[in-house]
């Protein structure tokens, strides 16, 4: 792509001559990038969609069994929540752990930086894997950031140190210092790429420094096409719906109401054909008003 030339405008409202900054430019080429990758998407079939992102979910099965078997040290899962990713990872990460292969913990919501060293100590063997699953405050915290900077790098030893005095460490004989040897597997609804295309947030350089430690997979469903053309699959292809106790044409019936309105929801995701199934069940006659004034916009 050829570098896209903007020059910026001073304040004094003409614009200056010269070549504008480094990060002008990158920012502006990411967004004509990114607007390229997207009309290109907008020209698939539901089919090519379903077949693109469904490679991705095979690829994510993949490395999730290759962390298991400790090849794969880190692993970054990034897209649209209600998908079924989590559903798939720790479906394999249990059935391990039930096999003695390996020690698991799971991991939602809030972790401050502390609390996420002691649980790095708890699980710092090597057949350990620790999954944080949508617990995306920790990418705003400096001090957690760092933490999975050392715990996540390429050296052959990696060394972790807490040096500041806590209580909580105290409390519970954790050390001051320890060797981290275990796994990590983040799942996200966050795009890290688009983050550090666009260059603006204070914690890009993390989040370059994590993705440079990991293996970085985009499930790429960012957009009302690509989940409609998935979910509709999803619930095609596995009894998502029959398991709450619709028939096939009933469920069916759902679909078409669920393609006919998608530009209208707020969300969408499995979760949404799920609470579709609960009005038809709780009101087979009103079901579409239920779903109207809860779902839509």
């Amino acid at each position: 792509m050829a570098r896209v030339a903007v020059n910026p405008v001073g304040p004094d409202g003409k614009r200056k001559r010269g070549r504008p900054p480094a990060t002008v430019i990158a920012q502006t080429e990411a967004q004509a990038l990114r607007a390229i990758r997207l009309k290109a998407r907008g020209e698939e079939t539901e089919e090519q969609r379903v077949k693109r992102i469904g490679e991705r979910f095979n690829v994510m099965y993949r490395l999730t069994k290759g962390s298991i078997q400790g090849a794969v040290r880190s692993l970054i899962v990034s897209g649209a929540p209600g998908v079924g990713k989590s559903y798939t990872i720790e479906e394999l990460l249990e059935a391990a752990a039930l096999q003695d292969r390996i020690k698991f913990i799971s991991v939602r919501g809030a972790v401050t930086a502390v609390n996420l060293y002691k649980l790095l100590f708890h699980y710092s063997a090597s057949n350990s894997i620790i999954l944080l699953d949508d617990a995306d405050s920790i990418y705003e915290d400096e001090d957690a950031m760092n933490l999975l900077k050392a715990a996540l790098d390429t050296t052959r030893t990696r060394k972790l140190s807490w040096l500041s005095e806590t209580a909580a460490l105290k409390a519970e004989e954790i050390p001051t210092s320890f060797v981290y040897e275990g796994a990590m597997i983040f799942i996200t609804n966050k795009d890290f790429q688009a983050i550090i295309d666009y260059g603006k947030s204070k914690m890009v350089a993390h989040f370059e420094a994590l993705m440079s430690r990991s293996i970085y997979l985009d499930l790429q469903l960012h957009d009302f096409e690509d989940l409609l053309a998935w979910i509709c699959y999803m619930c095609t292809k596995r009894p998502i719906l029959l398991d709450k106790g619709l028939t096939q044409e009933q469920s069916k019936m759902l679909l078409e109401w669920t393609r006919k309105n998608f530009g209208q929801f707020r969300e969408l995701s499995l979760r949404t054909m799920l609470k579709l199934a609960d009005f038809y069940n709780s009101d087979p006659t009103n079901w579409e008003s239920l779903a109207k004034c809860t779902l839509l916009r």
